[in-house]
C-alpha cells in the first residue's frame, strides 16, 4: 500500500502536530502535504520528511500573517495534487486541508482534531477576536462562501476519525457523516513526576481568549497559591495587569520545559472548552491532577479520580476545586495509570488498523 500523510501547516507545534509526528513514524517515507511550513517559527522538520507544499509557501506566512491567506485556502487544497498512484491518504485537519486533489481511486482517511471551529460553532468568536470592526460585515459574507467549501471538501473523506466523543457529534452534525473517536496520542513514558511537588499550579496554553486564562488568574488570585501562566498571545499584557503577585508569566518555553513544570506541579488548571485538552492528559502523566472545566473533551480525561471537573467556568467555582484538591490530593501512581489510555502505542494500534480496514474497504460510495 503507498500511503501519503496531509496537515494544515506547521506552524507552531501543539497536539496536532504532535499526531502527525506518530504518522510520520508510523509511516516515515509517506510524503507529507502541507499548505506552508513556517520555519522561522516551527523550526527545521526532520532530513528524513518528504515536504510538499502548496503556492502559499511563496507568500508571507510568519507573524501569524496566514490568518490573512483564509480566502485561498480551499484553492490551495485543490492545487495541491496527490499522484494518483498512491493508495491511500491519511490527513491531520481542523481545517481545509481535508479539500487536498485526490484521484478518483485513492481512500481518504481524515484524523479530524474538530470540523473548522471558525466556520461553524466559533464563527462569532472568531470575527470579535481576529477581524477589525470595520471589516466584519464583509468576512461574515466571505464565511458563507467557505462553509460551502468546507462542506464540499468532507464529502471526499472515506472514513473519519475523530479525536474526542465531542468531536464526534461535530462531524455528525456538520458532516453528515460518522467517525471512530481516537483520542491523540500521549507519550507517557516521556514525563515522570518529580521526588517532590512544588509549591505551584499551572495553566498552560495559548494567551487567547478562548482559553481563558483569566478564569484561572482570578481563582488563583482569591486561593494565594502560586500560579504559573505558560504560554504566550495577545492577551498577555491584560492578563499580567490583572494577576496578582501569586501569579507569574514565563511566555512561551521549550517543551521539555513544561515536561519539567508539569513533574513538579501541585496541579493543572485548564478552564478552556477545547476539542480535547492533550496537556491533561499529559498533567496525569505526569502525577499531577487536574481542574478543568466540564465541557468539551476534558470530561473524556479528568474524571474524581484525576481531579475535579467544574461545571461553570467562574472563578469562584475554579478557586473551590483547587482547594479541594490542595485538601484530599492524588496518588501520583494513579493518575500515571490513568494516562496510559492515551498512550501512543494505543494511538499507533487504533490508527494502522482503521487505514488497513479503510483500504481494504476502498472508496465509500
Amino acid at each position: 500500500m503507498t500511503i501519503a500523510l496531509a496537515h494544515e501547516y506547521f506552524s507552531a507545534h501543539g497536539g496536532a502536530e504532535r499526531v502527525v509526528e506518530v504518522f510520520h513514524e508510523l509511516w516515515p517515507s509517506a510524503p507529507v502535504y502541507t499548505f506552508f511550513h513556517d520555519r522561522a517559527r516551527y523550526g527545521p522538520l526532520g532530513a528524513d520528511w518528504v515536504l510538499r507544499t502548496s503556492f502559499l509557501q511563496q507568500l508571507p506566512i510568519g507573524g501569524g500573517t496566514h490568518r490573512l491567506l483564509l480566502p485561498l485556502y480551499p484553492r490551495a487544497a485543490r492545487r495541491l495534487r496527490v499522484p494518483a498512484d498512491i493508495d491511500l491518504v491519511l490527513t491531520s485537519t481542523s481545517a481545509f486541508i481535508k479539500g487536498i486533489g485526490l484521484a478518483e481511486r485513492t481512500v481518504h482517511v481524515a484524523y479530524c482534531h474538530s470540523p473548522t471551529r471558525y466556520l461553524w460553532d466559533w464563527s462569532e468568536r472568531y470575527l470579535d477576536e481576529e477581524v477589525p470592526l470595520p471589516l466584519q460585515p464583509f468576512v461574515r459574507q466571505l464565511l458563507v462562501g467557505l462553509r460551502e467549501a468546507d462542506l464540499q471538501a468532507a464529502t471526499r473523506v472515506d472514513r473519519w476519525i475523530a479525536n474526542s466523543n465531542v468531536v464526534a457529534e461535530r462531524i455528525r452534525s456538520i458532516y453528515r457523516a460518522p467517525s471512530e473517536v481516537v483520542h491523540p496520542p500521549v507519550d507517557v513514558d516521556g514525563f515522570r513526576p518529580a521526588a517532590t511537588r512544588g509549591d505551584f499550579w499551572l495553566f498552560v496554553g495559548r494567551l487567547s481568549r478562548y482559553k481563558r486564562a483569566d478564569i484561572a488568574i482570578k481563582a488563583f488570585n482569591e486561593v494565594g497559591l502560586r500560579l504559573i501562566v505558560v504560554g504566550e498571545g495577545r492577551e498577555r499584557g491584560s492578563l499580567e495587569r490583572l494577576a496578582r503577585d501569586n501569579v507569574s508569566f514565563t511566555g512561551r518555553v521549550a517543551d521539555a520545559t513544561v515536561r519539567e513544570l508539569l513533574a513538579s506541579a501541585r496541579g493543572l488548571v485548564f478552564p478552556a472548552e477545547d476539542d480535547f485538552g492533550i496537556v491533561c492528559a499529559e498533567a496525569l502523566a505526569s502525577g499531577a491532577p487536574v481542574v478543568a472545566l466540564a465541557k468539551g473533551g476534558a470530561p473524556e480525561i479528568v474524571g474524581p479520580a484525576e481531579g475535579a471537573l467544574v461545571a461553570e467556568a467562574v472563578p469562584e467555582a475554579f478557586a473551590d476545586a483547587v482547594r479541594a484538591i490542595e485538601s484530599d490530593g492524588r496518588d501520583p501512581q494513579t493518575l500515571r495509570r490513568s494516562a496510559r489510555r492515551f498512550d501512543v502505542p494505543r494511538f499507533r494500534d487504533r490508527v494502522k488498523t482503521i487505514v488497513e480496514q479503510a483500504r481494504e474497504a476502498g472508496r465509500a460510495r
